[in-house]
C-alpha cells in the first residue's frame, strides 16, 4: 500500500490574506450559508474549508467592532424595517411569518420552547436531588448547565482535568 507524502504547507501572503477575508465578509454581507462560503473560498484561494472557516469567525468578529452606532440602536431600526414592511408590503402570508418571527427574535420573545425549561424546573424536587447518587447528581447537573449555554446561544465549556 503506498501513501502519498502530505502537502507542503503554504503560506498565503498578507495582501491575499486581506483579499480573502475582504471576499469573506462580502459573501457574509450577501447573506450566503458558510458552506457555500468555505465551498467558493477553499476552490478560489486553494485552502482548506477548516482554514475557511477561521477566516469567517475573524470576519464576523470584524463586523460586529465595526459598528459605528450602538448595538440597542441596531436593534430597534431592525426591528422598525421588519414593522414597515408587516405594513406596507405587499407580502406573502410566509414571508409575513418570517417578519414576524425576526420581530420575535428582536425582542428576545423567540428563545428556547417551554417545554425545554419546564423538564429541569418540574422534575427537580429538593427531595429528589437529595435522593441522588454522586454520579447521578454529577450527570444532573451537567445536562442542566448544557441547557443552560445552550437557551443562551453559547457553547458549553468543555471540562478538562485541570478544571474539574
Amino acid at each position: 500500500m503506498t501513501t502519498t507524502p502530505p502537502k507542503a504547507r503554504t503560506r498565503l501572503s498578507s495582501e491575499r490574506r486581506h483579499q480573502l477575508l475582504e471576499a469573506v465578509k462580502m459573501l457574509l454581507g450577501l447573506h450566503r450559508h458558510p458552506s457555500d462560503i468555505k465551498r467558493a473560498i477553499s476552490k478560489e484561494y486553494q485552502i482548506s474549508p477548516r482554514s475557511v472557516e477561521r477566516y469567517i469567525t475573524r470576519a464576523r468578529r470584524e463586523m460586529v467592532e465595526s459598528l459605528t452606532i450602538p448595538f440597542e440602536q441596531l436593534l430597534a431600526e431592525s426591528y422598525q424595517y421588519y414593522l414597515y414592511k408587516l405594513q406596507y408590503g405587499n407580502l406573502s402570508e410566509r414571508e409575513q411569518i418570517r417578519c414576524r418571527e425576526r420581530m420575535d427574535k428582536l425582542l428576545g420573545l423567540g428563545g428556547t420552547s417551554q417545554s425545554r425549561v419546564r423538564r429541569w424546573t418540574h422534575n427537580l424536587t429538593p427531595e429528589k436531588i437529595q435522593n441522588m447518587s454522586d454520579e447521578e447528581l454529577n450527570a444532573t447537573r451537567e445536562m442542566v448547565l448544557k441547557d443552560y449555554y445552550r437557551s443562551r446561544g453559547e457553547s458549553y465549556p468543555r471540562r478538562t482535568r485541570d478544571n474539574t
